[in-house]
C-alpha cells in the first residue's frame, strides 16, 4: 500500500507493541506517582515545620488573649457556681489553659501534614491541644471531625447543652448531621460557649474566635453545633 492509499473497509490500524508498553509504564506512573507525591508533601512540611517559627507573633498574641480575657464572667470555669462537680470541671480547665499558652494560641497550621496547607487543620489544633493538656488525642482520624464525634459519643466525652458549657468544653459545628454537615470543631473560651477558638481556614492558624455557629461558616443549619466535654482517662 503507497503512502496515500487508506486502508481497505473493514481492517484496522497495527498498534505497535512500543505503543503499548508505553501507555502501559504511564498508567503504572499514574496510580504510583500520586502516593510518591503525597509522601513528598509530607516530608516537605515536615521540613518547613522544624524550621519555621510557627508561633504567632507577639502583638497577634496579646490581641487574641485580650479578646478571650475580656469574655470571661467572674469565677469562670473551675472556679464557677456551675453545678457540675468540681472534678468535672478539672478536665476542660486544663484544656482552656492550654489552649491559651504561648505555644498554641495563634500558632500557625500551615505546615499540617494532611490538612491541606493549614486549611482543614480544626481536628488536628485541638487534638495538639488536647494531646498537650491530656496527654491523648481523640479520634481514630485524628484529622477528621466525624471520627473524634465518634469517640466521644463512645465514651471519651459526654454531650452536654450550651447552657451546661464551661470553659475548655468542645463546640462541633453540625455534630448531629452526619450526611449533610460541614464539619468544624473548636474549643469553648468562656462559659455558656459564646466564644469558641478554632484554626482559621482562611488565615490557616489557631487563632479564629467566633460565636456559636462559626460565623455560619460550617453550620449549615444554625443552632445545630453540639458541645461536649472531655472525659479524662484514668
Amino acid at each position: 500500500m503507497s503512502e496515500n492509499e487508506l486502508p481497505k473497509s473493514g481492517t484496522r490500524p497495527k498498534v505497535s507493541r512500543g505503543f503499548l508498553i508505553t501507555v502501559g509504564i504511564l498508567a503504572i506512573l499514574a496510580v504510583v506517582g500520586k502516593p510518591v507525591m503525597q509522601w513528598g508533601k509530607v516530608q516537605y512540611d515536615a521540613y518547613k515545620a522544624s524550621t519555621t517559627d510557627l508561633t504567632a507573633s507577639e502583638p497577634k498574641y496579646q490581641e487574641l488573649s485580650k479578646v478571650i480575657q475580656a469574655n470571661q464572667r467572674p469565677n469562670s470555669g473551675y472556679n464557677s457556681g456551675n453545678t457540675n462537680t468540681k472534678n468535672d470541671l478539672k478536665t476542660p480547665e486544663k484544656i482552656f489553659q492550654t489552649a491559651l499558652s504561648r505555644d498554641l494560641l495563634g500558632r500557625s497550621s500551615l505546615y499540617e501534614p494532611n490538612t491541606s496547607n493549614g486549611k482543614l487543620a480544626c481536628a488536628r489544633m485541638v487534638n495538639m491541644v488536647l494531646d498537650r493538656a491530656l496527654g491523648y488525642q481523640v479520634g481514630q482520624n485524628t484529622l477528621y471531625v466525624p471520627s473524634i464525634v465518634t469517640d466521644l459519643d463512645k465514651g471519651q466525652g459526654k454531650r452536654i447543652d450550651q447552657k451546661q458549657t464551661v470553659r475548655g468544653d468542645i463546640a462541633i459545628a453540625n455534630g448531629t448531621d452526619y450526611t449533610n454537615g460541614q464539619w468544624h470543631i473548636g474549643i469553648c473560651m468562656n462559659d455558656g460557649c459564646n466564644l469558641i477558638l478554632s484554626n482559621s481556614p482562611f488565615q490557616s492558624e489557631f487563632s479564629w474566635l467566633t460565636g456559636t455557629t462559626f460565623e455560619g461558616a460550617f453550620d449549615q443549619y444554625p443552632g445545630k453545633t453540639t458541645f461536649y466535654r472531655i472525659l479524662q482517662r484514668l
